[in-house]
């Protein structure tokens, strides 16, 4: 398509919240909690994904999600275990 993240395609954000909420209980609160987590990792890319968008091709556009999702799945895990949600 000629662009660098073509806002057409979400398939790499249904991919990355997915694994997000990979064996998460299925709740509104937490389903909730798992897309504010998932936005926040997706927009401010912390180590190492601002170095995987930069990958060539799809695989950028790809592989940023799904580290924004393993971020967000670690996150909501720990949250979990710890009784905060």
């Amino acid at each position: 398509m000629g662009q660098r993240d073509p806002g057409i395609i979400v398939i790499d954000e249904i991919v990355g919240f997915m694994i997000a909420n990979f064996g998460a209980p299925p709740s509104v609160a937490i389903v909730t909690l798992a897309f504010v987590l998932f936005r926040f990792f997706d927009i401010m890319k912390p180590f190492p994904m601002s170095k995987l968008e930069k990958l060539p091709g799809g695989a950028g556009i790809v592989l940023d999600d799904v580290m924004a999702g393993l971020y967000t799945f670690l996150v909501l895990r720990l949250i979990l275990a710890w009784g905060l949600a």
